[in-house]
């Protein structure tokens, strides 16, 4: 290369590209520093006003999240004691049972939130057990009510009954309590008014009351939260947007909550200790800006960023809704912050940014400068010579002088033109060649023209355990499996097939000729021989190799034009044939093109399905064939119906969902609307132990949050873990066996219900059954359809009933429709049966269980 560079020379000034560039630019700062000007004095402030909305309204979504964080703890905490008071039994909770999860929630799960002051939990016989927290630890204490201290309240002086007692209440009845009251009244979460703290006069409260339920699903007590407003009053204080901004929160009678001004929240405790608040609403607050921000905001209906005037000073006003994830508080945000002081400060920061973007300006111009004459055109002949490198038809430049730079340039690559056109030509021959097996590559097929014009049937082999093969034996061991199998193709094949590698499992088979039908049938059933059937032993093979795939075969005349389209047919065809099943080879057709653009359609509405309320639940009961009379489980089914599409069976739309991930959105909704659901129909008079039946995949079961999310809608829509039973197929099992085991036997543990589904079509998930904790098995509808007329049938599901009597479990029969077969099922031991015999899926709504609700209560 050093030989080569000194055997050319080229012409070059005395100076350098450098020193000619910086000379041009000390020619140009004046008129850099004069525009930068310009724009600022012309320009800047209404640039200026735009970007102080929008930081405004980023700061806006700082705020947001640090209220809802305060809201949310108290429903996080009830949460925690309302599940420990769900897995007791007794109508009459013993309220001392408590204290170790209530101590523990205070004092560990929310130890950093200070501004929940209290939790506590009454019980429906009158009992009542509080944590509650001083101002420092060491003043947290123990309030109870029970037999223990003869009904009355009795505090004691730390968070044990064996301290010191430091006061007794006798008056005390927790049923005239407001947290109380309300939600034994309607046995719904509610949020309690503002009130001042009976211990601290100086803190202002709130409390989250929440229903408690025993493992039965019956009611039996309250469990409240308390919260101090003045952690929240420090909190909208430190994230002020401004130092002279006022942050404000209001309830649904603009009457005011918490304040960033102290002066207001002070007056919301005029009185005495034990004095009602003194809540204002913000037109009667004592300053003018708060007094017109709040007519502004309610002269334009609370939408958007608002401008007001008050004295001289120029404000920004914005209002925001405050909800919790119940939509049970409705409190409204309200940012109020001076104009001009944050266009100020906006303009400092600007000040800064210009001097910095005045340097990347300068900069930049080393760039556009480079566009000078001399300079440009070398560059721009070096640029259009760049292809000439692989080829030896570099050209040397002119006679003129260049720049140093330039000059060098142009040697370095007259230099390299000679050693590139070989890099080049072994770069072709690794692209188009499949070094390997020597084949062409799916590339080197596609620029060959000549050999595949003219021909009309082409071929996509999949040789699916090639990558088990690499993974377990090595990549070596893959290429002499792939070259073995690559062998019999040249032996079995006519003499002029071509064949390419397509990907590292993956051949392209393109026939010789123009095929006939007949040869095209001889040619598919050839290539499905070359597969061993996995379900037939005795499968001759002539190898040492065995081989499993698909093939997808393409009909139609190839050239030039349509090779690529040919290709993604055949995919499509490969793909259809994976679904029925080794060695299978399919023939593309216009119909599968039509099922790939249809999937593709149901992909795209399927993102927004969810949001846009397409979707929606089916029950269809399940009976116990020894009394028919009433049901008391039933299973949930999806329906999809779009506005575009129609309606949608699940079989097609559920698989795309698996494939792209949606199922896990999906998944949650449903589990979401089910147990609403649920509660509805048992608020109608479902029997309250109903069980409900959810179909889940294994990406949902494997995600890490599903136990949590499935229990908290459990919990939060007022049903207990025994009302819902999660139905999983065998095909399931075979995902991650060990992962899913813990899971379901996690969910087990809490009393959630797991049923086999569709059992019986693939016996390969049998040797999991001794490992597996489940509730029920489900014999899939197609064994039962052929029930009647296929003694093995008959045979297998006998075996089947005769397995889950021995793990000591109920079989559940689906799709029943005859009679006849309903008896001889209940006969054979079946205990339970699905199907259109029994009733179709319907909405919950359908199902009349008012009068059952009516005779309940008349017991009662």
């Amino acid at each position: 290369m050093q030989i080569l560079k000194k055997q050319l020379s080229v012409n070059s000034y005395p100076f350098t590209l450098t020193q000619a560039i910086i000379f041009t630019l000390a020619t140009t700062i004046l008129v850099v520093l004069l525009t930068t000007y310009a724009f600022l004095y012309y320009e800047g402030y209404a640039f200026f006003d735009e970007v102080s909305e929008d930081i405004l309204r980023a700061k806006r979504v700082n705020i947001e999240e640090v209220i809802h964080d305060y809201i949310d703890v108290p429903a996080q905490s009830n949460a925690i004691l309302v599940h420990a008071i769900g897995r007791q039994s007794s109508t009459a909770i013993p309220v001392r049972s408590l204290i170790g999860e209530m101590v523990n929630t205070t004092n560990n799960v929310f130890s950093n939130k200070h501004y929940l002051n209290l939790l506590g939990f009454g019980a429906v016989n009158g009992d009542f057990i509080q944590v509650a927290r001083g101002q420092a630890e060491s003043n947290d204490y123990l309030a109870v009510k029970d037999a223990q201290t003869d009904h009355h309240l009795t505090a004691y002086s730390h968070l044990t009954v064996n301290s010191l007692v430091k006061a007794v209440r006798a008056d005390y009845q927790i049923t005239q309590r407001e947290w109380y009251a309300a939600v034994a009244k309607d046995q719904r979460p509610h949020w309690t008014k503002p009130f001042r703290d009976y211990e601290y006069e100086n803190e202002i409260g709130v409390a989250f009351s929440s229903p408690a339920f025993n493992r039965q699903g019956q009611f039996v007590g309250v469990v409240a939260s308390e919260l101090h407003l003045n952690e929240l009053n420090k909190s909208l204080e430190k994230f002020k947007p401004h130092p002279e901004s006022i942050l404000l929160i209001v309830n649904e009678k603009n009457e005011l909550i918490s304040s960033s001004v102290p002066s207001l929240t002070r007056n919301m405790l005029a009185g005495g200790k034990h004095s009602r608040l003194n809540l204002q609403t913000l037109e009667n607050t004592h300053l003018p800006v708060v007094v017109a921000a709040s007519r502004t905001l309610k002269a334009n209906h609370h939408t958007g960023l608002q401008f007001f005037s008050s004295g001289k000073e120029e404000y920004y006003v914005d209002a925001f809704p405050i909800t919790d994830r119940d939509d049970i508080l409705h409190w409204t945000g309200i940012v109020i912050s001076p104009a001009r002081m944050i266009t100020r400060t906006i303009i400092k920061y600007i000040a800064i940014t210009m001097i910095m973007l005045f340097v990347i300006f300068v900069l930049g111009l080393l760039v556009v400068f480079y566009g000078l004459a001399k300079v440009v055109k070398p560059l721009r002949d070096i640029v259009r010579k760049a292809d000439q490198l692989a080829t030896h038809r570099w050209t040397p430049p002119d006679n003129k002088r260049h720049f140093p730079e330039i000059a060098s340039l142009e040697t370095t690559f007259m230099a390299l033109s000679h050693k590139l056109a070989e890099s080049f030509d072994a770069q072709r021959r690794e692209i188009e060649e499949d070094k390997t097996t020597g084949l062409f590559s799916r590339t080197g097929l596609l620029r060959q023209t000549s050999l595949y014009q003219g021909r009309n049937l082409l071929a996509l082999v999949h040789i699916s355990n090639m990558n088990a093969i690499i993974n377990s034996l090595s990549t070596e061991y893959g290429e002499k499996f792939i070259s073995d199998y690559i062998f019999r193709l040249y032996n079995l094949l006519p003499t002029n097939t071509l064949i390419a590698r397509d990907t590292v499992d993956k051949l392209i088979v393109v026939f010789p000729g123009q095929t006939q039908p007949k040869e095209r049938q001889r040619y598919r059933e050839l290539l499905s021989s070359l597969f061993i059937d996995v379900n037939n032993e005795a499968s001759p093979t002539a190898s040492k190799y065995v081989y499993t795939g698909n093939i997808g075969l393409v009909t139609t005349e190839i050239h030039a034009e349509n090779i690529e389209q040919t290709l993604r047919e055949a995919w499509i065809a490969l793909r259809h044939a994976q679904k029925q099943g080794n060695g299978v080879a399919t023939f593309f057709s216009g119909e599968m093109h039509e099922a790939e653009l249809y999937n593709i359609q149901l992909h795209e509405h399927l993102h927004d399905a969810i949001q846009q309320h397409e979707f929606h639940l089916m029950l269809q009961p399940i009976v116990d064939l020894q009394d028919q009379s009433a049901f008391q489980e039933g299973e949930c089914l999806l329906r999809w119906r779009s506005e575009t599409v129609g309606e949608i069976p699940p079989d097609r739309f559920l698989p795309l969902a698996e494939e792209s991930g949606l199922i896990i959105p999906l998944g949650r909704w449903i589990i979401e609307q089910a147990c609403r659901e649920l509660s509805a129909m048992i608020l109608r008079g479902a029997p309250a132990n109903f069980i409900l039946h959810i179909n889940v995949s294994a990406i949902q079961l494997l995600q890490q949050d599903f136990a949590w999310h499935l229990m908290d809608a459990i919990y939060r829509h007022g049903l207990v873990t025994g009302n819902i039973c999660l139905e999983i197929t065998e095909r399931l099992l075979m995902n991650d066996a060990v992962r899913i085991s813990r899971m379901i036997a996690y969910l087990r543990r809490h009393g959630i219900a797991v049923a086999l589904d569709d059992f019986g079509v693939n016996l390969s998930s049998l040797p999991y059954l001794h490992t597996l904790s489940f509730d029920s098995i489900k014999i899939d509808r197609r064994l039962i359809c052929q029930f009647a007329d296929d003694d093995k049938a008959e045979s297998m599901i006998a075996s089947l009933i005769v397995l889950a009597q021995g793990f000591k479990v109920p079989v559940v029969a689906e799709g029943i429709e005859d009679e006849a077969i309903k008896n001889q099922l209940r006969d054979l031991g079946c205990q339970k049966a699905q199907g259109y015999l029994f009733g179709h899926p319907a909405p919950f709504a359908d199902f009349p269980f008012l009068a059952s609700a009516l005779t309940a209560s008349d017991n009662l």
